[in-house]
């Protein structure tokens, strides 16, 4: 017999992983040991690809593969991309399921198996439960191996130190938190953490709001449309991409909001994504009214602690930076080698009026080897208002291209 699972959105590009499961060298000091008081369970080193946390995972006693850390997990088991895991895992005994999710009311087929093993740096996890989706990863979008999240966070006090690239775990019991940073609390939907947070759109009113803290969202913000609750895109927007479900991307406006709170902490002129209403992302607007992205994360140390239902969000270097959108008109997906693809060309921007198209690969950046540049370098450069840039680009005939953009403020 099959297994149903449903609301399964898989969020590398921009989103969130909202599957829904019916069925029982030396590193560097991290700056959470100064915060947080307890038994230290792991310390693990992290690198940033687009824009989210991405981890260094065994399972089987596999060659390492590389996973996302997301929030979005709402059982406690490991998704896999790609059919090709099945053998490379040595998975028997699987069971067949039907997976649901953004984008479509179609399902995909995937195999479910138990008491796996897995491991990250010196933390040992067995018996676990994974996903293999039924891909091949040479017809596959994913450029990763794929995401775990609740396995962790369920069990552990997890601290993610944006600016040392440490993720820290701790034993649930005799921990404490030094700072005086309020806690914010956390109430759960299948196992899915939401905060209560208010939103000001255009500087008139505001509005309160629930909000997935969504490890898997890449940008900072983006609601659902709703008119009655009068969440609507701010008068000055571009058409843009938010996410890919199982069933291909999903379409968004981006515009700036006037502020955003969250616990005692506020920002301005956010770059928000607006998805249009009847959307499936996974939670219905009637549950969420949007998601809490990356670009919010990353300027704190930022604590979960889902046994007791809270979180802290500790400001570091990066709090009062300003937010900024991408000024190319380029959405970009790093590859598994580290080099960059065009996922998106935004209309009207700098990219399209120079014939920049959907697949082109990023060889150079200002003459300098695409490889030389990490996520956070790249992100920089192409948010820089009025500077100009070159791109060496290459196409599907492997011709290489040169390309001037003058980099311009969008919103």
């Amino acid at each position: 017999m099959k297994r149903f699972i449903h609301n399964l959105f898989l969020g590398t590009n921009l989103i969130s992983f909202f599957p829904i499961f019916f069925f029982a060298s030396l590193m560097p000091e991290p700056l959470a040991n100064q915060e947080v008081q307890g038994k230290i369970v792991a310390r693990i080193p992290f690198k940033i690809s687009n824009g989210l946390i991405l981890l260094s995972v065994k399972i089987n006693n596999s060659k390492p593969l590389k996973m996302f850390l997301d929030t979005g997990m709402s059982a406690e088991i490991v998704v896999l991309f790609h059919k090709e895991s099945l053998e490379e895992l040595g998975v028997q005994n699987t069971q067949e399921v039907n997976l649901g999710g953004a984008g479509s009311s179609e399902y995909k087929k995937g195999f479910m198996a138990m008491g796996a093993k897995v491991v990250l740096s010196n933390l040992e996890m067995t018996n676990q439960t994974i996903i293999i989706m039924d891909d091949s990863r040479s017809n596959s979008e994913w450029q990763i191996d794929g995401i775990i999240g609740r396995t962790i966070f369920d069990i552990y006090i997890t601290v993610m130190d944006y600016e040392n690239s440490i993720l820290t775990l701790y034993e649930n019991s005799n921990y404490e938190v030094n700072t005086s940073t309020v806690p914010i609390p956390l109430s759960f939907f299948s196992g899915i953490p939401i905060i209560d947070a208010k939103v000001n759109i255009e500087g008139e009113k505001e509005i309160p709001v629930k909000l997935v803290v969504d490890l898997g969202h890449r940008n900072a913000l983006y609601f659902h449309e709703d008119t009655q609750k009068r969440i609507l895109p701010p008068p000055k927007t571009i058409n843009s991409i938010a996410g890919r479900g199982l069933q291909g991307v999903v379409k968004s406006k981006v515009g700036r909001i006037f502020e955003l709170k969250a616990g005692n902490n506020s920002f301005r002129n956010v770059p928000t994504s607006f998805i249009e209403a009847g959307t499936n992302l996974g939670l219905s607007k009637n549950i969420v009214d949007g998601n809490l992205g990356s670009l919010i994360h990353n300027r704190f140390t930022m604590i979960l602690d889902y046994p007791n239902k809270q979180m802290y969000l500790i400001p570091n270097k990066n709090y009062n930076k300003s937010f900024e959108f991408d000024m190319a008109g380029l959405v970009l997906e790093q590859n598994r080698d580290g080099s960059f693809y065009v996922q998106y060309v935004l209309e009207n921007s700098p990219a399209s009026e120079n014939d920049i198209r959907k697949s082109d690969k990023i060889i150079k950046i200002n003459g300098k080897d695409i490889h030389e540049y990490d996520y956070n370098k790249v992100y920089e450069l192409l948010r820089q208002d009025s500077k100009e840039i070159s791109l060496t680009i290459e196409r599907e005939n492997r011709q290489l291209i040169e390309k001037i953009l003058r980099l311009s403020r969008l919103i």
